[in-house]
């Protein structure tokens, strides 16, 4: 039998509070950082790249998901 995943804020919520409270912190930053990257690659510089524009784009909305609880102060 094999263990059903857990959706991305049950996952961090079962992590230590220390880990959870970091993961969601990179995740807020990189949700913040990743259109930056985005912007050479989706203006053609980079050539066809459409694999790792799909593949930022998903890592963008994993972030997203994850970091969406983080307040910075």
């Amino acid at each position: 039998m094999t263990p059903r995943a857990l959706p991305l804020h049950r996952a961090v919520e079962q992590t230590p509070p220390a880990v959870a409270a970091q993961l969601r912190r990179l995740a807020f930053w990189g949700t913040v950082i990743l259109p930056a990257v985005h912007l050479p690659l989706l203006s053609g510089v980079a050539g066809d790249r459409s694999p790792l524009v799909a593949g930022l784009l998903a890592l963008n909305a994993v972030c997203l998901l994850a970091g969406h609880d983080y307040s910075p102060q």
